[in-house]
Formats: C-alpha cells, structure tokens, sequence
C-alpha cells in the first residue's frame, strides 16, 4: 500500500549521525522477510530486523519481524506473539502505546500511506502522553487510509508530503534536549519481556463450554447461573465441571495439531531435493513441536 516506499523516502532524508531510535511497523504476511535488507539500502542509517530482545540504540532503525509484534520496554525492544490487532501481527497501534508509555512526550509517531485504520489509536495515545504525530498528507500518498483516520481522531502536529518528513524529523531531534538514556544490557531486556507478559489482556468474560457463546450472569436470590445466546445453561458448580471439560477438549486438539505439524516437518526435511539450510529449519520445527507436545501431555496429566 505504498508503506515501504514512502518509508525509504524517509530514511533517505535521514541523517547517519540522527540522536534518535527508530522503529517501524510494516503489515507483511507471515512468511520469510527481507524487508531489513531492503531498508538497509534506503539510506545511511542501520536497518535491524530484532530476532528477539536487545538493547535499544540510537542511529539504528528497527524494523519489526513477520508476525511479531515490536514493543519498547524498560530501554528495550522487544519482540511478541501476542494478539493480532485490527487483523495485524505487527501492528502500528501496538508499537505506538509501548512508546508512548515507555518515554511519553520524547516519542514522535509518523503515520504513512497504508489501509484502514491502524496507527490511530496508537497514534492518540502518543498525543495523550504530550508527544508528536506526524502524518503523510493523504493526497501524496498512495494508501491514504491510514494518514487520513489519524487526521480525523487525532489533533495531529503535522501533516505533509513524505519527502518533507524527513528533514522535519531531523529538526525534532535536533531541537529537543538530549534523553536522559541508561543503556541498556541483553539480560535486563530479558527480564523486560518476562514482566512484560500478559499486561496487555483487558479484563475478559465467561464463554460457553459447549457453544463458544457469551454467558450472562443471571442471580436469583442466592442463586448464580450462566446462560449463553441460544439458551446452555449452567449452575455455578456445572459451569466449573463443563469448562474443565472444554479446557481438556481444546488440549487435545492442540496436541494433535502439533502432531500434524511435527510429521509434516518431518516430511519436508527428508526430501531428497531440499537445500541443507532449509532441511535443518524443518529438523528444528519438528522438534520444537516435539517438545510442545510433551508439555502439553504433562499439563494434561495434571487435569
């Protein structure tokens, strides 16, 4: 949608000695990735594609990997599987609240051509924390979804064409105080992701067992029951049995379908035709599934 294009222009502009960290969300699928690469010869700045957790470093642009999430925490940037957002992993949005959190007004948002919303909400929550948003002009851009949703939600800074966001980035940085930036080491930045975990869960309701359904809450007197849209009903007690039920059920599903996924890998690595580096991706897929399945046993023998 135009995203990696105007991007380049970006960082084109940009210059090798900038006192800022850059990271950037790009919607890919969930395949192989050579967007660093590309990005890499964009402009003079370095293009890293994290493979994990690392210190975050000024002059370096991060760029986030196929189906994980980037996120800034504690002076680092971390990489997740968590939850799609707005159908994406990774998502703008996602970025820009970690951000936003992590280091308030110092943080500029730039939102470029793409689809449909995401950015936006990211992008008011930057806003929320006294930082900056910057926005293509939706007329220079080929997708102007994205730039033209933050226009409409978000009391933006700027908004211009995307050879102009680059030198307006520069004078940002330029003009602002240095941060205060304790460096960080590859170990805080595994305790970074650890604590990280499972913040981002919004409080959840109860679904049905046997349908997937909502449950209302019904009280009568001293009684407590759960009732879905097409009528399962359940008293506290029955709702406790049949959710360990579903819980069992779900297991076993999973324990097959990595069953499924540790033959098919093996299948694929003892083809006669396969490249060595490709073979031994297969090999070590096969027996991460291996392992999951044994894990998943042990939590079944504890039901």
């Amino acid at each position: 949608m135009g995203g990696i294009q105007r991007l380049c222009t970006v960082l084109r502009g940009l210059p090798a000695d900038l006192p800022a960290a850059l990271m950037a969300v790009i919607h890919l699928g969930d395949g192989e990735s050579y967007l660093a690469s590309i990005l890499q010869r964009c402009g003079p700045l370095n293009v890293v594609s994290p493979k994990g957790n690392e210190p975050l470093v000024e002059g370096k642009l991060y760029v986030a990997p196929p189906n994980r999430h980037l996120v800034v925490k504690r002076n680092c940037v971390l990489t997740t599987k968590g939850p799609r957002e707005n159908r994406h992993r990774p998502a703008v949005n996602t970025l820009f609240r970690s951000a936003a959190r992590a280091y308030r007004s110092r943080v500029i948002a730039v939102v470029l051509s793409g689809a449909l919303d995401d950015g936006s909400a990211g992008a008011l929550a930057v806003k929320a924390r006294g930082g900056t948003v910057v926005v293509q002009d939706p007329s220079d851009a080929q997708a102007p979804d994205m730039p033209t949703n933050v226009l409409r939600q978000v009391q933006t800074d700027y908004s211009v064409p995307a050879e102009q966001i680059a030198p307006l980035l520069a004078k940002l940085v330029w003009n602002s105080p240095p941060i205060e930036h304790i460096e960080a080491s590859p170990e805080d930045c595994e305790t970074a992701a650890v604590s990280s975990q499972g913040r981002e869960v919004e409080p959840f309701g109860f679904t049905c067992p046997d349908c997937g359904g909502v449950l209302a809450t019904i009280e009568e007197g001293n009684s407590l029951q759960f009732r879905c849209h097409v009528g399962h009903a359940y008293s506290l007690d029955s709702f406790s049995e049949a959710h360990s039920d579903a819980l069992e059920r779900a297991l076993w599903i999973a324990l097959r379908r990595l069953n499924e996924q540790r033959g098919l890998h093996e299948t694929l690595a003892h083809r006669s035709d396969i490249e060595p580096k490709l073979k031994r991706r297969h090999e070590e897929n096969a027996a991460a599934a291996q392992n999951d399945m044994k894990l998943l046993h042990e939590i079944l023998a504890r039901l």
